[in-house]
C-alpha cells in the first residue's frame, strides 16, 4: 500500500509540473485590464500597422473597466507638437480632422505613409470617452518629439530629433504620467520595449530609475526565430491571447540573439500577446489614391528627398493593395538610414 501511495504522489507531482509547463492563455482585454491592479505602467510592444493588434487595442479602450483603471495611453505614433489639439479631439470637442491627423502623420519616427490603423485608434479613444465621466476620460499622450516639418529643410534639421526618440518618450512618461501619479498603457514598437537577455531596454530602465517597475508585453505570431521557424504547438491556442511566459514552453523558446547574447522568450518580456498564426497577420496600408498626387503624398516625397540620397518608392500598386502580409520569407532590403549630421569643428 505504501508503494501505491508514493506512486500516486509522484504522479500528482509530475502532473502538476506538466500543467505548469502549459501556457495559460487569457483574453487580452481582461488580462491587460487586470494588470493595472498591480502595475502603474504596462508596456505593450507594437507590430507597426498590424490590423489584428489594433483590433485588440480598440476592444481594450472600449472596455469600461479599462477607463476605470487607466488614465493615459502614451503612444509612439503621435507628434507632441499637437498634444493640445489631440486633447481637445479625444475629449469630444469639434476639432477639424485635418488638424488632428497631423499628430500621427507628422512624426519624426515615420519616414513614409502612416497606416490608417493609427487614425482609427485615436477615433476609438474619442468614442470610448463619450461614455466616460469627465474625470475618467482617457488621454492620449504623444510620445514622439515635436518636430515641425514645415521648418525642415535638411538632414541636420531632422537630426535634432531622430536620434533621441527613446529619451523623449521616456521623459514624456516621467512628466505626463508618473509625476501626475497616473497609470498608463505605453504603446511603442516592440523593439523599443524588448529586454535583451533579461536586461531592460532604455525606456524600461528610465522607469526603474524612477522606482516604477513596469510590466512588459511583446506581440507576435507562431514564428520563433524567423519566417520558416514556426512552432506547431501554437495551433491549440485561440488567438488573440495574452500569455505569461515564465515557467512554460513559450517562455523557454529561443529568442533571436542580439549581439552575442543568447536568450529565451521569457528574458525578453513578461508576457506574450499571441495575435494568431504567421500567415493570418496583416498590415493595413494607405490606398494609392490617398497618396498619389495628393498634398500628403507630395509632402512625403519632399521629406524622403531630404533624408535619402535615393528616396524609396512609397506608393502602393493600387487602391486594392491596402492589406498586406505582416511577414514574408524574403523581405526587401530597407532603405539605408539617413546619415546623422556631422558635428561642427
Amino acid at each position: 500500500r505504501g508503494k501505491a501511495v508514493r506512486r500516486a504522489t509522484w504522479l500528482l507531482l509530475i502532473g502538476a509540473v506538466l500543467r505548469a509547463q502549459d501556457p495559460q492563455p487569457q483574453d487580452p482585454v481582461q488580462g491587460i485590464v487586470g494588470l493595472f491592479a498591480n502595475y502603474r505602467i504596462v508596456m505593450l510592444g507594437e507590430i507597426h500597422e498590424c490590423r489584428q493588434q489594433y483590433e485588440v487595442l480598440s476592444r481594450l479602450v472600449a472596455n469600461p473597466a479599462f477607463g476605470e483603471r487607466v488614465n493615459d495611453i502614451v503612444v509612439e505614433f503621435g507628434n507632441a507638437k499637437y498634444q493640445q489639439v489631440v486633447d481637445r479631439y479625444t475629449a469630444g470637442e469639434n476639432v477639424p480632422f485635418e488638424e488632428v491627423q497631423k499628430a500621427w502623420r507628422d512624426m519624426v519616427g515615420a519616414l513614409g505613409p502612416v497606416s490608417p490603423v493609427y487614425g482609427e485608434f485615436y477615433k476609438a479613444v474619442r468614442d470610448a470617452n463619450r461614455k466616460l465621466p469627465a474625470q475618467r476620460k482617457l488621454r492620449i499622450v504623444l510620445g514622439d518629439p515635436p518636430i515641425d516639418w514645415e521648418q525642415v529643410r535638411s538632414r541636420e534639421d531632422v537630426g535634432l530629433y531622430l536620434p533621441f526618440r527613446d529619451e523623449f518618450y521616456a521623459s514624456v512618461v516621467r512628466y505626463e504620467v508618473l509625476a501626475r501619479r497616473h497609470k498608463a498603457l505605453l504603446i511603442m514598437g516592440e523593439g523599443h520595449f524588448r529586454r535583451n537577455g533579461g536586461r531592460p531596454g532604455a525606456i524600461e530602465n528610465e522607469l526603474l530609475m524612477a522606482f516604477v517597475k513596469p510590466y512588459v508585453i511583446v506581440p507576435g505570431s507562431d514564428m520563433v526565430r524567423g519566417y520558416d521557424d514556426v512552432d506547431p504547438r501554437f495551433a491549440v491556442i485561440a488567438a488573440p491571447a495574452l500569455i505569461e511566459m515564465k515557467g512554460n514552453w513559450i517562455g523557454g523558446l529561443p529568442a533571436p540573439a542580439r549581439g552575442s547574447t543568447a536568450a529565451t522568450w521569457d528574458q525578453t518580456a513578461d508576457a506574450y500577446l499571441y495575435l494568431g498564426p504567421r500567415d493570418g497577420l496583416t498590415l493595413l496600408k494607405n490606398r494609392r489614391s490617398d497618396l498619389d498626387g495628393t498634398a500628403y503624398g507630395r509632402e512625403l516625397q519632399r521629406r524622403l528627398a531630404i533624408l535619402f540620397d535615393k528616396p524609396p518608392d512609397f506608393l502602393p500598386k493600387s487602391d486594392r493593395d491596402t492589406e498586406q502580409p505582416a511577414f514574408s520569407r524574403t523581405p526587401g532590403p530597407p532603405p539605408p538610414l539617413p546619415a546623422l549630421p556631422k558635428p561642427h569643428p
